[in-house]
C-alpha cells in the first residue's frame, strides 16, 4: 500500500523518463503490449493507469527483468461507482505474458479496501500477486468488459526508474567499458520499420542482425554478445528484438 500512496503524489509529462512512484497513464495508442511504454527495471514500483470507455478495448504496457528477481503486480479500482458496482467478470481483464510466452489472467482473489487521506480516496485491492522472474521481457495486456477504469501496479523498489516510449529510438549512451544492452532498450526496436531499426542500431553503435525477415530464416553464428541485437522482421516492421 505505501508504494501505491508514494507513486499518486507524483505525476510525470512524459514517458521518456520517469520515475518511480509515479503514474503512467495509457492510452489509445498502447493498444497493446508491444506498443505499450517500456519499463526498463521491472523491481521499480510504477502505477500504470488504464480507462476504457467501451467493450472490448485493448491497453499494454512491458517491463524488464531478469532472472530470479520478483515480477510483482497488483490490481486496483477507486472505490466508487461503476468500478466498485462491476460484478468480476465486468471488470477488465489482465493478462500477463512472460518471456517464454507463457500467458497467465490474473484471479481476483480479495477485495481489501483502503482509505489515501491525501487525495481523500478510497480504493480497492482485487488482487496482488508475485512470482520469481524469467529473464526478459514481461507483457502486461489490459481489455476492457465495459467502461471502467483501473489502475495496476508493478515492482516494489522506491527509487528511480525509467520509462521508454515504443518504437523510439532509445536515449543510449555507449559505456566506456563492456557494452551490455539492456533488454528493455532491445525491447524498444520492436514495431519500428525494418531501416529505421537499423539506422537507430548504428546510431547507437549497437551490432545488429537480422535473424529472420518474413518466411526466411538467416544463418547466424551460435556465439552469444551482450553488444548485440537480433531482430525478426515481418512485413517491414521489426516484432521482435533480442540481445544476443
Amino acid at each position: 500500500m505505501a508504494g501505491l500512496i508514494l507513486a499518486m503524489m507524483f505525476t510525470i509529462s512524459n514517458l521518456t523518463t520517469a520515475y518511480a512512484h509515479q503514474p503512467i497513464n495509457l492510452t489509445a495508442a498502447n493498444s497493446s503490449a508491444n506498443k505499450g511504454p517500456i519499463i526498463v527495471d521491472g523491481k521499480v514500483s510504477f502505477v500504470i493507469r488504464a480507462n476504457f470507455t467501451k467493450p472490448n478495448q485493448i491497453q499494454g504496457f512491458r517491463a524488464a527483468l531478469q532472472a530470479g528477481e520478483t515480477l510483482y503486480f497488483e490490481y486496483l479500482i477507486i472505490d466508487k461507482a461503476p468500478e466498485n458496482k462491476l460484478a468480476k467478470n465486468k471488470l477488465p481483464v489482465a493478462t500477463i505474458t512472460d518471456p517464454a510466452g507463457k500467458k497467465m489472467v490474473i484471479k481476483f482473489t480479495e477485495r481489501t479496501k483502503f482509505y489515501y487521506p491525501f487525495l481523500d480516496t478510497n480504493f480497492v485491492y482485487l488482487s496482488r500477486y508475485n512470482q520469481t522472474a524469467l529473464d526478459g521481457i514481461y507483457k502486461f495486456t489490459l481489455q476492457s468488459k465495459v467502461k471502467a477504469a483501473i489502475q495496476v501496479v508493478v515492482g516494489t523498489l522506491e527509487t528511480y526508474g525509467e520509462v521508454l516510449s515504443p518504437a523510439t529510438c532509445p536515449a543510449w549512451v555507449k559505456p566506456s567499458g563492456e557494452v551490455k544492452i539492456l533488454s528493455a532498450y532491445a525491447e524498444g526496436l520492436v514495431g519500428m520499420k525494418k531501416e529505421a531499426a537499423a539506422s537507430c542500431a548504428e546510431k547507437l553503435g549497437w551490432q545488429y542482425q537480422i535473424g529472420q525477415e518474413d518466411n526466411q530464416i538467416f544463418a547466424l553464428t551460435r556465439d552469444y554478445r551482450l553488444d548485440r541485437i537480433t531482430v525478426s522482421i515481418k512485413k517491414g516492421l521489426v516484432t521482435q528484438s533480442l540481445v544476443g
